[in-house]
């Protein structure tokens, strides 16, 4: 269990840390870090906070629980606790473990170490949030203007197309959550994060979609039957439509930069949700001009084939979004590690190479044979700052796992 206590809140914690460790440093304005079980505090660490962000003044690990991790849960801790009280850098001076903390992403900057960038997870958060609110915006606006030129101007097309848009805020809605959580830190129960709930939203958008599309195609299928008689569209109609094939495209633009940038599936899932619309709106634009000068049979017409582009769009989104989820391996990925650690190193052999997808992140994991003669210091040293070297090249990994085999004579 983690805590976050101030120098008065200590109480009876205070005399076990000191017991703990002899040199324990009494600050009364640090935040001590501590991270417990049920009776004993395993660990600590001392922050100052500076106009910049933290200093990290001690960290210690209980001596019977050092080289269990202890000391990396905190640290990581103390980051995610940065996150989100916005704070961006933490520096440690007079540090006797710097390749320690070099490995945890501290960089040496004249006389000290620092961890920078923290709020780059909340610069992702933020423009994934604000792209999404801006899809809900439009997308209300522009269904209920649809909806309302469709039913004057008596077209089936632009009415459809207006409830399609009026699906696109629920799907956007969903992405709004998924944001919110996939950016959750990292946590013990966790540990390879929330992002995964960003596939699973884009997954819910491609079922929208394909119920959506069902749905439309029933309607006009069922009109088609009967035999109704068809209406001829009013001519404002063809306006309303280009006008949201103009919206909706720039839309899709605007939402496939972000999700590129962010490498969010849910925001990407959206994107293409806008680019559906678009060409759904140039169908209804098709159908209208058929409509009003060949006959008013083809505005049912062009609806059903739309709708069945839109239930193509949501099938493709739910078959890449789920491929995240299912952990489909990129061989194109794979091969790219595979040449790295042959041209980079001197190991012969690597195999068993896995990935595993949590939205945005990469978790990989490999195996590699290394000469039997080997001292295990000398193996763990290599496969170390292998391990890390691929952390600092692919900024898509988050973390590696290596496991060591010998080479069979």
């Amino acid at each position: 269990m983690y805590r976050v206590l101030s120098a008065g809140e200590l109480g009876g914690n205070l005399s076990l840390l000191k017991e703990m460790d002899e040199d324990f440093i009494y600050e009364v304005k640090g935040k001590y870090f501590l991270l417990t079980d049920k009776k004993n505090i395993l660990a600590y660490a001392l922050i100052l906070e500076s106009a910049d962000g933290y200093i990290l003044r001690k960290i210690f690990v209980k001596m019977e629980k050092r080289y269990q991790s202890y000391g990396t849960k905190l640290i990581d801790h103390i980051i995610n606790y940065a996150l989100k009280h916005g704070i961006d850098s933490v520096k440690i001076q007079d540090t006797e473990e710097e390749s320690y903390f070099e490995k945890k992403g501290f960089f040496r900057e004249k006389d000290v170490l620092v961890y920078h960038g923290i709020q780059q997870k909340n610069e992702r958060l933020k423009d994934s949030v604000k792209g999404t609110w801006i899809s809900i915006f439009i997308n209300v606006l522009l269904s209920v203007f649809k909806i309302i030129v469709g039913v004057f101007g008596k077209s089936r097309a632009l009415i459809a197309d207006g409830f399609h848009s009026m699906s696109d805020v629920v799907g956007s809605v969903v992405i709004l959550f998924s944001i919110y959580f996939g950016n959750i830190p990292e946590d013990e129960d966790h540990p390879y994060g929330h992002e995964k709930i960003e596939s699973i939203a884009g997954n819910i958008v491609g079922v929208l979609l394909v119920l959506t599309a069902f749905e439309l195609v029933r309607d006009s299928v069922i009109s088609l039957v009967k035999g109704v008689d068809f209406i001829v569209p009013s001519k404002i109609t063809i306006f309303v439509a280009l006008f949201s094939v103009i919206v909706k495209y720039y839309m899709y633009l605007y939402k496939k930069r972000i999700g590129l940038r962010t490498k969010s599936d849910a925001v990407l899932a959206d994107a293409r949700e806008h680019k559906s619309d678009a060409v759904s709106s140039m169908g209804v634009v098709i159908g209208l001009l058929l409509s009003i000068y060949v006959n008013p049979i083809f505005d049912t017409i062009v609806s059903i084939l739309v709708s069945l582009f839109i239930g193509k769009e949501g099938i493709h989104i739910i078959l890449e979004t789920s491929n995240n989820i299912l952990d489909k391996q990129d061989k194109v990925f794979l091969k790219k590690i595979e040449e790295y650690v042959y041209g980079s190193t001197e190991i012969t052999n690597i195999h068993d190479i896995l990935m595993r997808v949590s939205g945005h992140k990469i978790f990989l994991s490999f195996h590699i044979r290394v000469s039997k003669d080997m001292t295990v210091y000398e193996a763990h040293t290599l496969a170390d700052d292998l391990k890390y070297s691929l952390l600092s090249d692919f900024e898509e990994l988050r973390d590696v796992i290596i496991h060591i085999d010998y080479i069979i004579d």
